[in-house]
């Protein structure tokens, strides 16, 4: 990802934080902790492993070239969403998979580490979207959508810089509110907490020929 395309995504994921620890504002019982995997020839942490909470959270330029090293880095996020590692009492997670390529890891890291996704109770729980960044051609849908486990919202197209911005920041928001929501119905206890359902997202909103 290089250009217009991570230009967008470093202002889009800027513009959303302050609307997701408005949005929050309102579940003072809820802590939200923020961190960030990038991806290319290989994966490694952009912001953590240590999460950092989101009044205090700012995101720092993000400069990826090379492979789309996808399986890596979802292998680096099943590792965190162990049992051993997140929080005994806890909300559902929001995880976020944004793309603009095909997984250049071999198909089996990838699969393997959707396996485990699938496995972890975390895994499970978690909110998990992704933004597909481009025209079709330039992504493996059926690959990026074994990510999605919010069957009724599918894979987020992005075809322009207009509706990246907007799914970042709709993803980003109303994961969060609706994972925060659940604190008042739930003790904190894995076994008790319910798979989070969304609302629909925005309609695409392009409304000129701008194309990434």
């Amino acid at each position: 990802m290089r250009g217009k395309k991570i230009a967008t995504l470093n202002q889009a994921i800027r513009e959303a934080i302050p609307e997701v620890q408005k949005a929050v504002a309102a579940y003072p019982e809820v802590e939200i902790f923020m961190r960030a995997i990038r991806f290319s020839d290989d994966a490694a942490w952009h912001v953590g492993p240590d999460p950092v909470p989101v009044a205090e959270f700012t995101w720092p330029e993000l400069e990826t070239s090379g492979l789309t090293a996808t399986g890596k880095a979802l292998r680096l996020l099943a590792d965190e969403l162990s049992i051993e590692r997140m929080p005994r009492r806890g909300l559902p997670p929001v995880c976020i998979l944004v793309s603009d390529g095909f997984c250049t890891d071999p198909s089996e890291e990838y699969d393997n580490a959707i396996a485990e996704l699938a496995k972890i109770p975390w895994g499970v729980k978690a909110v998990r979207l992704a933004i597909a960044i481009g025209d079709e051609s330039d992504y493996n849908e059926p690959e990026l959508l074994k990510f999605v486990n919010q069957d009724q919202i599918g894979l987020l197209k992005a075809h322009s810089p207009e509706e990246l911005v907007s799914y970042i920041k709709w993803a980003s928001v109303s994961a969060s509110v609706a994972s925060s929501r659940g604190r008042s119905r739930s003790t904190g206890s894995i076994d008790d907490i319910s798979n989070v359902a969304l609302e629909s997202p925005p309609p695409m909103i392009t409304s000129n020929t701008e194309l990434f």
